[in-house]
C-alpha cells in the first residue's frame, strides 16, 4: 500500500506544503538548514524541500559511524535526482565512484516532484517524499560494504534535526544477522561542503598522513588528510588559529576520566606550536542545551566513549579508533570522532605484561585510577593523532639508541619511543636497578609526531609561490637522511624487518633490549600468584599467563625480524640510494644463534612455571609449544628463505643462507654433541617439526601442482630445496654418528623416526 500511494503522489494540499514548510522555516526552535535542504517528519513519512540553488554543486550524504559520499541534487524531468559524481580532487586526480575506478555517476534515489507551483515559485525549492532513501534504500557506503537485512516494517524515522549548513536524520531498524536479531540508531546527514575550498597539500607517501579518500589503502597521489587551521595574525611565527579544532566529550564519559582524555588530546599541542599554532586544539563538554541526538552533527567532534567494561564476555575487548569525514576535494577534515572502545581491563593487561616489574602499582589489583587515566591518556593521544589525519604505521622507531630505553634524561625529552602513532607499546626494557619513574614507561607524543604535523600543518604563510612551498616540504622530507627515526614505513603483506615489528619496544639493538625484556618476563610470571590472591577463581591468572607468553612471542618475532630483514627507508625518485638494506650478515648470524639459545630451548621458569598447576591439567593445549612451532616456522618461512636469497647477491651477505641453516640445525639437535644424549618431550616435539617443515618444502610441488621451477611466493625454489636437501643429509650422518650415545629406549625410538622421515626425501630425489 505504501509504495502504490507514493508512486501515485502524496496528495496533500498546496496550503498544507505552504504552512509545513514555512512554519519550518520560520521557527527558531526547528532552526535553520542553511544548507538549501529542509526536512519535515509527518508520522513516519519524510519530507524534504531542496532550493534550486543547491542543484548540480556537491554536497557531502553522511550515513554517521559508516560513511559518506559527495553527492548533487539534480532534476530530470518530474523527479529530483540523487546521485554521486566521480570528484575532481585538488590533487589533479578524478576520485571514482564507490572504488571500482569507473567514472560513470551513480544514482542512489529518483524522487517523483511533488506538484505545488506555487510553493515552488516563492522558495525557489522542490518538495519530494524521501521516506525510503533513509529507510529502504541499499546504499553501498564503500568497498566490501554490506547491509545487514532489515526485519520487516521495524523501520522508523525518528526526528529530523536541523543545524548550522546541515539537515540530520535520525532513524531507527531492526536488524538480522547471523540469526540475532538487533535495534539501531542510524543518523543521515546532508551537509555543505565549503564553498571556499581549503588549501589542500600534496600527499608524499614518505610521510605517515592519510589521503582525501578515506577507503585508499595505497595512494600515490592525493591531498592530504588535514584539518583547515588558518592564522589570526599571519604575520607571527606563532598564532593562534581563527578556528581551532575543537573535541566535545560524549556525556556519557565518566567524570573521573575526563582530565586524562583532555591531557591526551592536548598532548599535541606541541606539535602543533612547531607547525605555528598556538592553542590550536580545545576540549570541552557537550553543549548542554543540545539533545543526544546532536551528538552525530557534522558541526561536533565528539570523544565518544564505547567502554565494554561491565559486559560479560568483553572485559578484555578493544577497539577504539577514529571516524572523520572529509572534503574530498581538498582533504579537509570536517569532523572526528575519536571513539574510546578499548575496555579498562585490556589497557591494564598491556601495562601490567610489561611494566609489573617497574611500577608498583600494576602490582594491585585493580589498579589505582591514577595508572589507569594514564592509560587512557596515551591510548587517547594515539586516537587523536588519527583524528588530525595520521595513519597507523611504523615511525623510526628502530632507529632509537637502545643505550637511551634506560636514560631518564632521554626519556624525559624524547621518549622511549618517536611516535604515539606506532605500536611499540610501554618501556618494558627498563630494569628496576634504574629507578626510571613510571610517568616515563608509558608512551606519549614524541619528536616524530612534531615532525609530522609540522610537515603536515606549518601554512607556509612566507612563501606565496607553489613551486616554493614544494621545495620547502621537501627540504623537510630530506631531513629523514640525518634523522633516521624520521622515517615512516606502512608495513607490508609481512614483517619485512625490525623497522616494521609492532607490540615491542623497536630500537636499534633488537638482541639486548629482548634479553633484557626476558628478564621482566621472568618477574611477571613470579607477581602473578600474588596477583591473583582474592579472585574467586583463576581464570584471570590464566587470562595473563597466556598475554605473558604471547608478549614473549612478540619479542621473539621481534629478533627473527632481523633474519632475513631488510631496513626501509622510503624515497622519491630523485633520491639516490636503495629503499630496502639488508641488515648487517653477522647480526643475522647472532639473532638466529639468540633464537635457538632462547625461542627454540626455554628455561624451565617459562616451560613450566608452578602456576601452571592452578590452570592446565594436561599437555593436550601447550601454548608455548605452539608458539615456539610458530617460530620455527617463521625461520623457514618461503617468504624469508628468498629474502635471504636475494641478499646472498651481495658480497657481504654471500653464503647468508646456507651459514643460517647450518646454525638452526646445529641449534636444534646440539643435544647431539653431548657425551650422552637426552632430549626432552618438548625439544623433541621441535626437532620433528623442523625435519617436517623441511620435507614439506619437497612436497609443495606434487600436492599443489605448482610447476616444477615456480616462484611462488608460497613455495620454496629448487635452491632453497638444494640447501634444505643438504642440512638433511648432514643431519641424519650426525644422527647417525651419534645413536651409540643413547642409552634410553624412547630417546633412540625419536631419533630413529627422525632418520625414517629424512629418508623419505629419496625416492623424491629421482624425479
Amino acid at each position: 500500500m505504501r509504495s502504490k500511494r507514493r508512486s501515485q503522489g502524496i496528495l496533500f494540499s498546496k496550503s498544507l506544503f505552504l504552512s509545513l514548510f514555512f512554519v519550518v522555516a520560520a521557527c527558531p526552535a526547528m532552526g535553520q538548514a542553511n544548507n538549501g535542504i529542509r526536512a519535515h517528519l509527518e508520522g513516519n513519512d519524510l519530507y524534504l524541500s531542496v532550493e534550486q540553488e543547491i542543484l548540480d554543486k556537491p554536497i557531502l550524504f553522511v550515513r554517521h559511524g559508516v560513511g559518506q559520499h559527495q553527492a548533487i541534487w539534480y532534476k530530470q524531468n518530474n523527479r529530483l535526482v540523487l546521485a554521486i559524481h566521480p570528484i575532481q580532487s585538488n590533487a589533479g586526480i578524478v576520485i571514482p565512484v564507490n572504488q571500482n575506478y569507473k567514472t560513470e555517476s551513480l544514482i542512489l534515489g529518483r524522487f517523483p516532484i511533488i506538484r505545488t507551483e506555487e510553493f515552488i515559485e516563492s522558495n525557489d525549492s522542490y518538495v519530494i517524499e524521501a521516506t525510503d532513501l533513509f529507510l529502504g534504500y541499499n546504499i553501498k557506503w564503500f568497498k566490501g560494504y554490506s547491509e545487514k537485512p532489515l526485519v520487516a516494517g521495524q523501520a522508523r524515522i525518528i526526528e529530523v534535526i536541523h543545524h548550522y549548513q546541515e539537515t540530520i536524520v535520525r532513524t531507527n531498524r531492526m536488524t538480522s544477522w547471523d540469526g540475532s536479531w538487533s535495534n539501531e540508531n542510524i543518523d543521515f546527514s546532508f551537509y555543505s561542503l565549503p564553498k571556499d575550498p581549503m588549501e589542500s597539500r600534496q600527499f608524499d607517501h614518505r610521510m605517515g598522513f592519510s589521503t582525501e579518500d578515506i577507503m585508499e589503502s595505497n595512494p600515490r597521489i592525493g591531498s592530504i588528510m588535514r584539518w583547515r587551521l588558518e592564522k589570526k595574525h599571519v604575520d607571527r611565527e606563532i598564532s593562534e588559529p581563527i578556528k581551532p579544532i575543537t573535541f566535545y566529550f560524549d556525556p556519557e564519559i565518566p567524570q573521573k576520566w575526563k582530565p586524562y582524555i583532555r591531557a591526551g588530546i592536548l598532548e599535541w599541542q606541541k606539535p602543533f606550536e612547531a607547525a605555528g599554532f598556538k592553542n590550536a586544539i580545545v576540549v570541552k563538554d557537550f553543549p548542554k542545551q543540545l539533545s543526544v541526538g546532536n551528538l552525530n552533527s557534522m558541526n561536533y567532534s565528539v570523544v565518544r566513549w564505547k567502554n565494554f567494561d561491565g559486559i560479560r564476555g568483553s572485559e578484555e575487548k578493544s577497539g577504539s579508533t577514529v571516524r572523520k569525514y572529509v572534503d574530498f576535494r581538498t582533504g579537509e577534515i570536517l569532523k572526528a570522532d575519536i571513539i574510546l572502545g578499548s575496555s579498562l581491563q585490556s589497557l591494564w593487561v598491556e601495562y601490567f605484561i610489561r611494566c609489573a616489574p617497574l611500577d608498583r602499582r600494576a602490582r594491585q589489583f585493580p589498579f589505582q585510577d591514577d595508572l589507569i587515566g594514564e592509560l587512557i591518556q596515551s591510548l587517547t593521544s594515539h586516537e587523536a593523532g588519527h583524528a588530525f589525519g595520521l595513519r597507523d604505521g611504523n615511525y623510526g622507531e628502530y632507529s632509537y639508541p637502545f643505550n637511551k630505553m634506560r636514560d631518564k634524561q632521554w626519556l624525559t625529552e624524547m621518549g622511549h619511543t618517536p611516535s604515539i602513532m606506532n605500536y611499540a607499546r610501554h618501556n618494558y626494557i627498563v630494569q628496576p636497578e634504574d629507578s626510571v619513574p613510571p610517568s616515563l614507561l608509558i608512551q606519549k607524543v614524541g619528536p616524530m609526531d612534531i615532525y609530522q604535523i609540522k610537515w603536515g600543518y606549518n601554512p607556509l604563510n612566507e612563501i606565496d609561490i607553489t613551486k616554493e612551498q614544494v621545495i620547502q616540504l621537501e627540504r623537510w622530507i630530506l631531513e629523514q637522511d640525518s634523522i633516521p627515526w624520521y622515517r615512516f614505513n606502512t608495513g607490508f603483506s609481512g614483517t619485512i624487518g625490525p623497522d616494521t615489528t609492532n607490540e615491542v619496544v623497536d630500537n636499534d639493538d633488537p638482541l639486548n633490549s629482548t634479553a633484557l625484556g626476558l628478564k621482566n618476563i621472568k618477574r611477571v610470571l613470579e607477581f602473578l600468584p600474588d596477583f591473583n590472591r582474592g579472585q574467586p577463581d583463576n581464570i584471570l591468572l590464566e587470562q595473563l599467563y597466556d598475554r605473558t607468553i604471547n608478549f614473549w612471542f612478540n619479542q621473539m618475532s621481534h629478533v627473527l625480524s632481523l633474519i632475513g630483514g631488510y631496513c626501509v627507508q622510503y624515497k622519491s625518485g630523485e633520491q639516490l640510494g636503495g629503499v630496502f638494506s639488508p641488515v648487517d650478515a653477522e647480526l643475522q648470524i647472532k639473532a638466529i644463534e639468540f633464537l635457538t639459545n632462547y625461542a627454540l630451548n626455554v628455561p624451565e621458569w617459562l616451560a613450566n612455571p608452578e602456576i601452571l598447576n592452578r590452570i592446565q591439567y594436561s599437555n593436550s593445549h601447550d601454548k608455548l609449544i605452539d608458539l615456539q612451532l610458530q617460530v620455527l616456522f617463521g625461520i623457514l618461512n618461503p617468504s624469508r628463505m628468498k629474502r635471504l636469497e636475494r641478499m646472498e647477491l651481495k658480497p657481504s651477505h654471500k653464503n647468508l643462507l646456507n651459514e643460517i641453516l647450518g646454525k638452526l640445525r646445529i641449534g636444534l639437535f646440539k643435544e647431539l654433541k653431548g657425551d650422552e644424549i637426552y632430549i626432552e618431550g618438548r625439544r623433541q616435539n621441535l626437532q620433528k617439526a623442523y625435519i617436517d617443515l623441511i620435507l614439506q618444502a619437497f612436497k609443495d610441488d606434487l600436492n599443489y601442482e605448482v610447476p616444477l621451477f615456480s616462484n611462488n611466493r608460497n613455495s620454496n625454489n629448487e635452491y632453497i630445496k638444494s640447501l634444505f636437501y643438504f642440512e638433511m643429509k648432514l643431519l641424519c650422518g650426525d644422527i647417525t654418528d651419534n645413536l651409540f650415545k643413547v642409552n634410553r629406549n624412547d630417546i633412540q625410538a625419536h631419533l630413529n623416526l627422525c632418520l625414517l622421515k629424512i629418508n623419505n626425501l629419496h625416492p623424491l630425489q629421482t624425479q
